[in-house]
């Protein structure tokens, strides 16, 4: 049983370790590498139901220089979802805090059927 437990978490690092690295190849991490605007963008989904909250955290990166007249855009299939906000204002982004903003999502679908809400960070 041991081994067996052994042997799974072997396999588990292996497979997260791949995907780190195939995410880094194809820059789908969350943080910008851009000197100018370095950002860090997270967002996480609070509810299962139809009705569902969009939480997005920014965090300016940067060590001395705040960001102003930044922008998170929400893009996705306009027939599944319904958004409350799609287009969404930030404050000065002062560097090292970190800022939420929330939106209402809608499922239009009674099929079940799922599809990506993809989140920018405009500047």
């Amino acid at each position: 049983m041991h081994r067996q437990f052994q042997h799974d978490l072997y396999r588990l690092r292996l497979t997260t370790a791949r995907n780190f690295a195939e995410a880094l190849e194809k820059k789908m991490m969350p943080i910008s590498n851009s000197n100018f605007a370095p950002l860090k963008l997270a967002a996480n989904v609070q509810g299962i139901g139809p009705m569902f909250r969009l939480t997005v955290e920014i965090m300016n990166t940067s060590t001395s220089h705040p960001i102003l007249g930044a922008y998170v855009v929400l893009v996705t299939n306009d027939t599944l979802y319904v958004l409350e906000k799609c287009y969404i204002s930030l404050p000065l982004l002062v560097p090292s805090l970190t800022y939420t903003v929330n939106t209402m999502v809608r499922c239009t679908s009674d099929q079940g059927i799922t599809d990506a809400i993809n989140c920018f960070c405009l500047h």
